[in-house]
C-alpha cells in the first residue's frame, strides 16, 4: 500500500484544537538564531499559507495542486580530489600515481569494484616564481622563472550503501587523500517517480470534481485548462549553516582600552528538508535520512459554460380580419342578405 500524505485543511484545524494534548515538539538551535517570521529556503520550494480567492471573472474556477516524493538514493557518487605539486614531471606523476594506487586498494578491499572507480585527469600545469637580480648601477630586477609542476586528478567512486563512506574516507585518509569535494545521489528511473506523481494528481483531480458535482457545480461540462512544472532537489542543496553559541554583548565603556580576544566558533551545517506545508499529496513523507525530493505542480482552470437564459414566451399576434355582407334588392322591393361561399 503506498505511503501517501494528503494534506487537507480539516486536519490542520484539528491539530490546532488538539495541541495542548500532543507531544511537545524541540525548537532546536538553529530556529533561534532565525527571525520568528523568516522562511529560509528558496522561493520555489517555498511553503506559505494559500488564501482563498475569488477570480476576476465569476465563472472561472483555478486549482492548483502540489505533490511531492520522497526517494531514498540507489546509489552514491563520491568525488575526491588529489594534488600533487613537486620540482619534475616525474617526480609529480610518480608521487600522485602512488597515492591514488594505495587508495584504490584500499577501496576494493572495503568491497568497492574496480569498475565503480574512475580517475579523472583534472589540469597539469607548470608553476613560476620571480627572482631577483641585482645590478650595479641599475634597478632590481625580478625575472620570473619555472620552478615545478601541479597536477591534479579526481577520484569518482560509485557505492550503493551510506554507510560505506566512512569505510572510503578511511582508505583515502590513509593514502594521504583528504579533500572530498562532494557526494552526488542517484535515484534510478526519475521518469518514473515523475509518471507515479502526475498519476496521482490527476486523481486527486477528479476526487475534487466529484465532491464539487455532488454540491451542485459541474465541471465536466467546463473548458478545461492545464499547465504543469516539475523538478527535483538533492540532499546536498538543502544543507544549511548555523552557529550554536551564545556569546555576552560588550558595551562601548567595555571595550573601551580593553584588549578583547573572541573564540573562533564553528559553523555548523544540518540537512533542511523541503516542508511539506504547500503540497497537497506528499509520498513516503516519514522520512529519516536525507532523501532526493521530485516535486510536481499542475494548475487547472475551469472556465464554466454561461448559464442558459429562459426564453419568454412570444407575444400573442393580433390580425384584423375584415368580414364583407353583401345585400340584394328584390323587385318586391326587399333588402336580402346575399349568401356567400355556399353556391356551388
Amino acid at each position: 500500500m503506498k505511503n501517501i500524505f494528503k494534506n487537507f485543511t480539516l486536519l490542520s484545524i484539528c491539530l490546532l484544537f488538539l495541541s495542548p494534548a500532543a507531544t511537545a515538539q524541540v525548537m532546536g538551535n538553529y530556529n533561534t538564531q532565525q527571525p520568528t517570521n523568516a522562511i529560509n529556503y528558496r522561493p520555489q520550494f517555498r511553503a506559505v499559507p494559500r488564501t482563498a480567492a475569488f477570480a476576476p471573472n465569476t465563472r472561472e474556477m483555478e486549482f492548483t495542486i502540489n505533490a511531492l516524493s520522497n526517494q531514498r538514493a540507489s546509489a552514491f557518487v563520491a568525488i575526491f580530489s588529489v594534488f600533487q605539486a613537486g620540482e619534475t614531471v616525474k617526480d609529480v606523476n610518480s608521487s600522485i600515481n602512488e597515492r591514488i594506487t594505495d587508495m584504490t586498494d584500499g577501496l576494493t578491499a572495503i568491497g568497492v569494484k574496480e569498475e565503480e572507480i574512475y580517475i579523472d585527469m583534472v589540469n597539469f600545469l607548470p608553476t613560476y616564481a620571480f627572482s631577483e637580480e641585482n645590478k650595479i648601477f641599475s634597478k632590481k630586477t625580478l625575472t620570473e622563472k619555472p620552478t615545478g609542476f601541479q597536477l591534479q586528478k579526481n577520484l569518482h567512486i560509485r557505492y550503493h550503501e551510506a554507510g560505506m563512506l566512512d569505510d572510503i574516507m578511511t582508505a583515502a585518509t590513509n593514502a594521504g587523500i583528504y579533500d572530498i569535494i562532494k557526494v552526488d545521489e542517484i535515484v534510478e528511473k526519475p521518469q518514473e517517480v515523475y509518471t507515479e506523481l502526475r498519476k496521482l494528481t490527476f486523481e486527486y483531480l477528479e476526487e475534487l470534481k466529484a465532491m464539487y458535482s455532488e454540491n451542485g457545480i459541474a465541471l465536466d461540462s467546463s473548458k478545461l485548462s492545464v499547465a504543469e512544472s516539475a523538478w527535483v532537489v538533492y540532499p546536498k542543496d538543502r544543507y544549511e549553516s548555523y552557529s550554536a553559541h551564545a556569546s555576552q554583548k560588550l558595551s562601548k565603556e567595555d571595550r573601551e582600552g580593553a584588549n578583547v580576544s573572541q573564540v573562533n566558533k564553528p559553523t555548523l551545517r544540518f540537512y533542511n528538508a523541503i516542508p511539506f506545508n504547500d503540497y497537497d499529496l506528499v509520498l513516503n513523507p516519514d522520512v529519516l535520512a536525507p532523501t532526493a525530493q521530485f516535486t510536481y505542480s499542475m494548475k487547472v482552470k475551469f472556465i464554466l459554460p454561461e448559464e442558459k437564459k429562459p426564453v419568454p414566451a412570444p407575444e400573442p399576434e393580433i390580425k384584423t380580419v375584415t368580414e364583407h355582407t353583401y345585400f340584394y334588392l328584390t323587385p318586391e322591393g326587399k333588402v336580402v342578405p346575399l349568401p356567400l361561399g355556399t353556391a356551388k
